[in-house]
């Protein structure tokens, strides 16, 4: 019985220290050569470096079973059962970190108490007896836990968000001119965005929107109580004259295509003619744009495509239409690939028929699991959550704010 007990202990250990070298390998050989940053990359060598370690200690353990075992398989056995233990707790905090479940999971479950067990039966072994200078030799082999801990949290948890990603979005009328044929009058109209910081982006939407006011006034005169009024309703331009005018969205659409990458430096430039009848009598003409964007340090991206949302954001008498275009987000290395749950970013571009002021199209941004819920639903995460899961991925927006020109203005520059 007692030979029984012995032989499962030692087939334990052995698998132990076996499930843990392909566990390491499965994380080296993927990051070593497709991290998407250096130091990614340098985190896969040093796990294949621990992997071998870890084979090195399945060989030791062999040899320690052995009648004459070297005076170093006690050691090379005590590193990979440390190393075990550093990883697999990392993994873990990971893993709750993330707040998400991966099959994976069950993997780092075990490996954590295995090597907890496993430390326990070394001491029980008396294997500290056999080190060569012990002391030394278990202050290195600590030492070396500590810097693999400090080297993953460094590489997968501070430096992803140590450089921001910045991108400016600007527009601009060129000029208006009359066509003759069918009195159509045509503004020429200039979009340019550029990756101004030192990080990548994915561009997941973008959106201009042209709307076109034609002016009238009221005769009353408004007083002080009606700026007061306009003030405390958030406005910010007062005008003595009540403008009765009409805004109508003339043109809108998207000016950068979904999926496209924006390198550091990088500028796209988009031009677009706006066509309207002659007779309009728009006296004012007004642009804005904004575009949605992905940092390529935090994820790749492998395409984004349309699909036509089966619940809408709105009721459905409601006038919106919506579209969605989703991506699926690939982790920046095989850890935080395997330690959370597939998230996809999803863009809608939400717009309306009317013409009222109040309803110009924008678009809608959220990072989420496939199965889960979005933010906007009832049942929805904090907004503290929110905020945490899109600055975790550089999901970021650029806003042009609004242009506004004078028709008539753009006809002199054209004049000019």
């Amino acid at each position: 019985m007692a030979n029984w007990r012995l032989l499962v202990r030692r087939a334990l250990f052995g698998a132990g220290l076996a499930l843990t070298a392909i566990e390491l390998a499965m994380f080296g050989v993927a990051d070593a050569g497709g991290a998407l940053t250096l130091s990614g990359r340098i985190s896969g060598i040093i796990f294949l470096v621990a992997a071998l370690t870890e084979i090195s200690a399945i060989i030791a353990f062999r040899d320690r079973l052995s009648p004459r075992p070297s005076k170093y398989s006690s050691l090379l056995i005590l590193t990979g059962v440390l190393i075990s233990l550093t990883i697999n707790l990392a993994l873990l905090a990971l893993q709750l970190d993330s707040g998400s479940y991966t099959p994976l999971l069950w993997i780092w479950v075990t490996l954590f108490p295995w090597s907890c067990w496993a430390l326990w039966q070394i001491h029980c072994s008396r294997i500290w007896s056999t080190l060569p200078r012990t002391q030394g030799l278990a202050a290195g082999a600590v030492a070396t836990s500590l810097l693999a801990v400090a080297n993953f949290t460094y590489t997968q948890i501070y430096q992803p968000y140590s450089s921001p990603a910045l991108v400016t979005t600007a527009t601009e009328f060129d000029k208006a001119i009359i066509l003759k044929e069918g009195g159509t009058a045509a503004v020429s109209l200039r979009l340019r965005t550029k990756n101004t910081g030192k990080v990548g982006v994915y561009i997941l939407g973008s959106l201009y929107h042209v709307a076109g006011r034609k002016a009238s006034f009221s005769n009353h005169r408004r007083t002080l109580q009606d700026w007061e009024k306009d003030l405390n309703e958030g406005k910010r331009d007062l005008s003595l004259y009540t403008p009765e005018g009409t805004h109508d969205l003339v043109a809108q659409g998207a000016f950068i295509g979904e999926g496209v990458t924006l390198e550091p430096g990088a500028e796209i430039v988009a031009e677009r003619v706006i066509q309207f009848p002659a007779d309009s009598r728009y006296d004012v003409i007004s642009v804005g744009g904004q575009v949605v964007f992905l940092r390529k340090d935090r994820g790749t991206i492998a395409s984004v495509r349309e699909t036509r949302p089966q619940e809408s954001l709105y009721p459905a008498d409601s006038n919106i239409i919506q579209v969605e275009h989703r991506a699926r987000i690939y982790q920046s290395t095989a850890v935080l690939e395997f330690t959370r749950a597939p998230q996809y970013a999803s863009v809608w571009w939400v717009t309306t028929g009317e013409a009222a002021e109040s309803s110009r199209p924008y678009l809608m941004a959220a990072i989420a699991p496939a199965d889960k819920k979005r933010h906007f639903d009832l049942e929805r995460p904090s907004e503290t959550q929110i905020r945490r899961i899109e600055d975790r991925y550089g999901l970021g927006w650029s806003f042009t704010g609004y242009a506004t020109k004078s028709l008539k203005g753009l006809m002199d520059k054209k004049g000019g």
